[in-house]
């Protein structure tokens, strides 16, 4: 299919499409530009000023618009997807002719250096060979990059005698800073068409907006990639830059954590980071089954070993995970007769199936997680100590919400426009609930949070949020001893709450359904009403 007929394609959907102008010089040319093209109509296009307010509030009203696909500027395109993994942001990157124009502009004489993405790279580097003849020297970069990593990699080029550096302003700093010429790379239209392109292509090859996830011959998938981690706070860069690290080895990884920070989402992540992302990922919860089922669900059996058994026998999860990721959740919950048979797979990568006599070999990497204290429960006699040593050969400890503070406003707004999308919603926050956020101890992480805003969305029919709608929507448990002098008298607006709803007809039951609390609660809240 060409392009025209992609074009047309994406039109007799009722695409939508809005694009985040940087500057507005830019959004001044965007607008006639869109409007001059006869096979786009306006109203499939929302071109937004980015220069003239917040970004984020530009990503909200490219979420009111109902958008297919966003466009955005570097770094901008970068932050909106970390936030909004579950848009499709496409960004604007320099095209060949914008670097071959940059090029162009650096002293003939001088060793040249050019700082591109990653992805681009390489598509740079045989078209330079095509239609420069002179010696370019290339460098990768993320997009999100840090700044200590681009001066490393401006002086790694200093070093190897680059004189002049190509590259945007990110770099300029730098290169300065080591007496190199800094030569300005910017995205002109066709950066702009080829983003365009690209979003009219993805949505048509995947028109419910669903990334092909990791797939493995069982139909086991890993959904999660590091992407929709949401989270730039020190904690969580050095979370995600060992979840890299460990990626690329074959040894067992223990992820530690309280309840509800993620340690499936990671443990998914690393797996589609690996070489074996292409394989299963099968995943169990030690502790949620019985140790007779468990044993039968992790190693198989042989056909009649047991009353109720199929005739033909049963795989296990080991081996419906074989060449590829086994994830052992709760790993300190597993039964301490059944730790045993766990350290001889990973010591002699075999297993032997419930009424076996032969082992059956297995290739399969062990990602594990739990929420207990391993090396307290090995001094307690509840866990072995050569299972655990096994297990953390690379440990990682995902830091409860209250240790990153500085995540919960971005988080939120990521499970906001999740919830939003998912039940046909349109709402936004006000700056003063997501500081209320803040202050807020989370006891149950990110899956309490996550639970908070559905709420939220269900309920609250403004589509601004604001911090009268979300304090009387709290569990009492959330905001005990947190109330500051800012904020309402939560008890009194949880007891009108009840009585308002009482009124309404709602019983006890549907009360408390609707609050997110016991009935209990709400039976003890109406009787100290009472006495109040």
């Amino acid at each position: 299919m060409n392009d025209d007929n992609i074009f047309r394609s994406g039109l007799n959907r009722n695409l939508k499409i809005s694009i985040i102008a940087p500057t507005t010089a830019w959004y001044d040319q965007v607008q006639p530009m869109l409007q001059s093209t006869k096979q786009i109509d306006p109203d499939q296009v929302l071109v937004l000023d980015g220069s003239t307010a917040e970004p984020r509030k530009r990503v909200q009203e490219a979420l009111r618009f109902g958008s297919d696909a966003l466009i955005a500027w570097e770094p901008l395109a970068s932050e909106i997807a970390a936030v909004y993994p579950q848009l499709r942001v496409f960004p604007v990157q320099p095209s060949i002719l914008d670097l071959l124009n940059s090029i162009r502009q650096a002293p003939k004489d001088a060793k040249l250096g050019v700082i591109i993405p990653f992805s681009l790279r390489d598509y740079y580097a045989d078209l330079i060979v095509q239609f420069n003849s002179r010696a370019i020297s290339f460098y990768g970069i993320a997009p999100d990059q840090d700044e200590k990593v681009l001066q490393h990699i401006v002086c790694q080029a200093a070093g190897e005698g680059v004189q002049a550096l190509v590259g945007t302003e990110a770099i300029e700093n730098a290169a300065a800073g080591q007496n190199l010429t800094w030569i300005p790379l910017h995205p002109g239209w066709g950066g702009l068409v080829r983003a365009f392109f690209q979003a009219l292509w993805s949505v048509h090859r995947h028109p419910q907006g669903k990334a092909r996830p990791a797939a493995s011959a069982s139909g086991v998938t890993a959904h999660y990639r590091l992407h929709h981690i949401i989270g730039s706070s020190p904690v969580m860069t050095t979370v995600k830059q060992l979840a890299r690290t460990y990626a690329v080895t074959d040894s067992t990884v223990l992820i530690t954590g309280e309840s509800g920070t993620g340690k499936e989402m990671l443990a998914q992540a690393i797996h589609n980071l690996s070489h074996r992302q292409d394989k299963p990922f099968v995943a169990i919860n030690c502790g949620s089954i019985t140790e007779s089922l468990l044993e039968s669900e992790l190693f198989g059996y042989t056909g009649g070993t047991f009353t109720g058994a199929r005739r033909d026998g049963k795989k296990g999860l080991f081996e419906a995970a074989n060449g590829g990721t086994l994830f052992l959740d709760e790993v300190g919950d597993m039964p301490y007769t059944l730790q045993n048979r766990l350290l001889r797979v990973l010591q002699e990568k075999y297993i032997r199936r419930i009424g076996g006599h032969s082992g059956i070999p297995v290739d399969v990497r062990i990602l594990a997680a739990t929420n207990k204290d391993l090396e307290q429960a090995v001094k307690d006699g509840h866990f072995r100590l050569d299972l655990y040593y096994r297990l953390a050969v690379l440990p990682i400890r995902i830091p409860p919400l209250r240790e990153r503070r500085e995540d919960i406003a971005d988080i939120s707004r990521s499970l906001l426009y999740h919830f939003d999308k998912h039940y046909e919603r349109h709402h936004s926050f006000q700056d003063a609930v997501l500081d209320y956020f803040r202050d807020l101890p989370w006891p149950g992480n990110v899956r309490q949070l996550s639970n908070v805003i559905e709420r939220l969305v269900l309920i609250v029919t403004n589509e601004e949020i604001s911090l009268a709608d979300v304090q009387p929507l709290l569990p009492p448990s959330l905001t005990a001893g947190n109330v500051k002098p800012r904020d309402l008298n939560i008890r009194d607006m949880t007891y009108d709450l009840i009585e308002k709803l009482g009124d309404d007809g709602k019983s006890v039951a549907e009360i408390a359904k609707e609050l997110g609390i016991s009935r209990s609660t709400v039976y003890r809240l109406k009787q100290k009403r009472k006495q109040d």
